[in-house]
């Protein structure tokens, strides 16, 4: 009779095992999927200022960026020599600077304002 009172117990120890670690693991996948649900809802969810967004384009970017700088700092000084050389070019230049420069201003606030709406969910496209 010791052989047969000392079989189940192994037995059901295995299975107590078994059962606890099938339990632990379902514990886990359980966690796991909770966390992946709330990382989900942040990002989803998440308001960011568009300034910050901004910023936060403009620092991963970066290093395109900095050639553009050195070309604007490259044309200001070229500029700038012509002016000087040659004076009665100066409104002609500044006329054609400004310009552009409200060109592009115009095209960065129909940009933005795209952009705020593909946020906020109020854009529409024309094609739908």
């Amino acid at each position: 009779m010791s052989e047969e009172n000392q079989s189940p117990r192994p037995e059901s120890n295995t299975e107590d095992s078994e059962n606890s670690a099938e339990f632990a693991l379902n514990e886990n996948i359980n966690a796991l999927v909770a966390l992946r649900n709330e990382n989900i809802a942040r990002y989803t969810q998440e308001n960011t200022d568009i300034t910050a967004a901004l910023v936060d384009l403009k620092w991963k970017n970066r290093r395109e960026m900095y050639p553009m700088r050195c070309k604007e700092e490259i044309y200001g000084a070229v500029l700038s020599e012509i002016i000087a050389s040659q004076p009665h070019l100066k409104q002609t230049i500044i006329a054609r600077l400004e310009e552009k420069y409200q060109q592009i201003r115009a095209d960065e606030a129909q940009t933005l304002s795209i952009t705020r709406g593909l946020i906020e969910g109020t854009y529409k496209t024309p094609n739908l």
